[in-house]
């Protein structure tokens, strides 16, 4: 079989022969972006063969010389040499670990999804006979009223344990949604009793550390990217590899938790035997994949799920590296497109017990909104895809040092990087930025048209273009432009979320107007302009106090759970409240989205505050 060097990572896998390069990449772990999930479609899996004789399979795209696409190059039989230019290669799953505010000494509280109690049981006797069993649990109810169920596994030693440790023993414990699990009888070692938090996002991963006195949060981008940027490329991925493809991306998501638990556990002076449960946030698709179940019929009609109410499982059913004997619990979904990340993000922020109709709104590739107060809760998916963490455009980039954030014009057209490094693509809220400022200055239209002969318009291949950055003050070997079929697909995303939002409103009587707040969600964060956002008509024309950015709710509410129960209770009271709308087949969603796919809006009375085109 054929070997295939990578450089500049200098990685060599054996491939069988006919195997595209994609797929060895992916073998050996090497990042390389593909947007479409290989199919040939985006044209970013770039890669230049230095050795060895491959078969080119015909594309449409026009790539530079010596230029190939991974995805539609195979191997033949002979060695062979690959060069990933820096452009095609994805970030490597580096962690991030930062420092937030600490836990106090004492924590974490009582009432957790994960405890350990301290027993001091009276021996057996003659007059007190009861079995070993009975009697740890007439001691734990003693402890806290309640079920208690002691499975086999622990009933095999608990007679030794309990007469090892003098009938002291220190009883680990889980809730189950029966009641409590006991997970271990062992002696008193002073250990603390340790969860972590996880928020499995479609781009990246994130984790927190609930210890006393930890104040550590880790992050990685998720390495699933490999298979595609958003849920549809990786279920895509899944339904045309049969077999081992779920397998795949499920190992691909555990190796990234369990190199964020390595670093907070480095960071913290903690053992795996520390961790004792996990919470785990997500949407449905990513969730699914965590677990390893099939998600193939999330995207067919009528578009379910396997499960969105999941029992709590053991780390070692899915390769999780903590105590062995711990638990994982996984937030609930709603629905196939609007998952446990919403779940969490309502229970953060409380969306549920508010006296006033609000909006949570999630800028990811799903674009999930929720509507909701004490009253009443509906949700959607606006299925935005990538658009806005930079996927499917001719220069978009994720976050990341390099990537042009802001936009702006004070007289030209000007910009930024995150980091101030030399610019290598363009970001979500650049695009938005970007956009504005395109149509404040009269280089586009509201129809989202290039304006020919516009400062920085020009036709390539036929196509209008905008150039932001010549290659040669670029990070990158080529312009960085946005390009007439960037706008169009931006216009789409945003058009989406707007026309979710409208559509759930309608079906409550409401408008815009009537929301006391509008909680951005996600990765935006505070780099997000609110008045841009509003001038190409993302967000509603409301007063700018009325929105506000909440950070990452989805990890929120999984701290949320695994500190308190009762939290779990509520999570699951919540999904089980909220009513789903399917907007592919709602009869008033597309009149709402084709009348949101200009800038801002067709109907221009919906923002009186965004003036039009300079003219």
């Amino acid at each position: 079989m054929p070997r295939v060097t990578f450089h500049p990572a200098g990685v060599t896998v054996e491939v069988e022969s006919g195997a595209s390069l994609l797929d060895a990449a992916r073998q050996a772990q090497i990042p390389i972006r593909n947007d479409c999930g290989g199919q040939g479609v985006c044209g970013r899996c770039l890669i230049e063969v230095k050795r060895g004789e491959v078969t080119r399979l015909k594309s449409r795209h026009r790539l530079g010389p010596g230029r190939d696409l991974a995805c539609r190059t195979l191997a033949a039989e002979a060695d062979i040499e690959v060069f990933l230019p820096r452009e095609s290669r994805e970030l490597e799953v580096e962690v991030t670990v930062r420092r937030v505010e600490p836990f106090p000494p004492d924590y974490p509280p009582p009432g957790g999804m994960v405890e350990r109690a301290q027993i001091e049981a009276a021996p057996p006797s003659l007059d007190d006979n009861v079995a070993d069993g009975q009697r740890l649990l007439r001691h734990l109810r003693e402890w806290r009223p309640g079920e208690y169920h002691i499975p086999l596994r622990v009933l095999s030693d608990l007679p030794v344990r309990l007469r090892e440790v003098d009938w002291r023993p220190e009883v680990a414990l889980s809730v189950e949604p029966w009641g409590h699990r006991v997970l271990h009888v062992g002696p008193q070692t002073g250990r603390p009793c340790c969860m972590m938090a996880v928020d499995i996002g479609t781009t990246a991963i994130k984790a927190r550390l609930l210890a006393p006195e930890s104040g550590w949060v880790a992050s990685c981008y998720n390495s699933q990217v490999m298979f595609g940027p958003d849920v549809i490329s990786r279920i895509i991925h899944c339904q045309r590899n049969e077999g081992g493809a779920c397998r795949e991306l499920q190992e691909s998501v555990v190796a990234d938790i369990n190199l964020l638990l390595d670093a907070l556990l480095e960071a913290s002076g903690l053992r795996p035997e520390d961790i004792w449960g996990v919470v785990v946030s997500g949407n449905t698709t990513m969730i699914h994949l965590f677990l390893g179940l099939c998600p193939v019929w999330i995207r067919r009609e009528p578009y379910v799920g396997c499960a969105y109410h999941l029992p709590p499982i053991r780390p070692k059913d899915v390769g999780v590296q903590t105590n062995p004997a711990g638990r994982i619990f996984c937030l609930p979904s709603v629905s196939s497109f609007v998952g446990a990340d919403i779940t969490g993000g309502v229970l953060a922020t409380g969306l549920a017990e508010r006296q006033k109709p609000a909006a949570l709104i999630d800028l990811g590739t799903n674009g999930e909104i929720a509507i909701g107060c004490r009253e009443f809760l509906v949700c959607c998916s606006a299925s935005a895809g990538p658009a806005f963490e930079g996927g499917g455009s001719a220069s978009g980039t994720r976050a990341r040092d390099g990537a042009i954030d802001s936009v702006w014009s004070d007289g030209a057209v000007q910009w930024k990087t995150i980091g101030d490094a030399a610019p290598l693509g363009i970001c979500g809220t650049g695009y938005i930025d970007l956009l504005a400022t395109l149509l404040r200055e009269g280089m586009m239209d509201k129809t989202g048209r290039f304006v020919e002969g516009a400062p920085g318009v020009r036709r390539e291949d036929g196509e209008l273009q905008y150039l932001l950055v010549p290659a040669d003050r670029a990070a990158v070997d080529r312009d960085i432009v946005l390009t007439q079929a960037d706008v169009e697909n931006l216009v789409r995303a945003k058009g989406a979320i707007y026309a979710a939002g409208s559509v759930l409103l309608q079906s409550l009587g409401m408008e815009w107007g009537d929301l006391a707040n509008i909680m951005l969600a996600g990765g935006f964060g505070e780099s997000l302009d609110k008045d841009n956002a509003v001038t190409i008509g993302l967000l509603p024309d409301v007063p700018r106090p009325r929105i506000e950015f909440v950070g990452n709710t989805s990890l929120q509410g999984a701290v949320m759970v695994a500190e308190n129960a009762q939290n779990y209770w509520k999570a699951r009271d919540i999904a089980a409240k909220m009513t789903y709308f399917e907007l592919s087949t709602h009869p008033d969603f597309m009149d709402q989205f084709v009348s949101a796919c200009f800038l801002p809006h067709t109907d221009a009375e919906k923002f009186p505050s965004v003036a039009g085109p300079a003219q």
